[in-house]
């Protein structure tokens, strides 16, 4: 009887290290599919940063540009009342004989 419950004890120990093993090799591959999981989401995080980056890179760029070209518009509006008052200026101060007639005259 003795032997009967230390072969049926044996025969479960090894039932058992099977079904521990086998969960053991279920786990390990669960957890080398989390991994990949786990390192390709890191790659597209990497990407979505990087393309906010060049993203932001841009739109820097285009501020920066707007500025100038605002900077640009402004310098030459500026220029263009200067030339205008210049030439105001001149006009009435070039000497023209029909001016000096009326100048005379008066």
């Amino acid at each position: 009887m003795a032997q009967t419950f230390g072969i049926l004890g044996f025969f479960f120990g090894l039932l058992a290290i099977f079904f521990a093993s086998e969960i053991m090799r279920r786990a390990s591959a669960h957890q080398a599919e989390l991994t990949l999981a786990l390192h390709k989401a890191r790659q597209q995080v990497q990407k979505l940063e990087n393309r906010m980056a060049r993203v932001e890179r841009l739109t820097e760029g285009v501020k920066l540009q707007k500025k100038r070209q605002g900077e640009t518009i402004t310098a030459l509006a500026k220029k263009g009342e200067k030339s205008e008052k210049d030439a105001q200026g001149r006009d009435h101060e070039h000497f023209t004989p029909s001016e000096y007639k009326t100048r005379k005259a008066v």
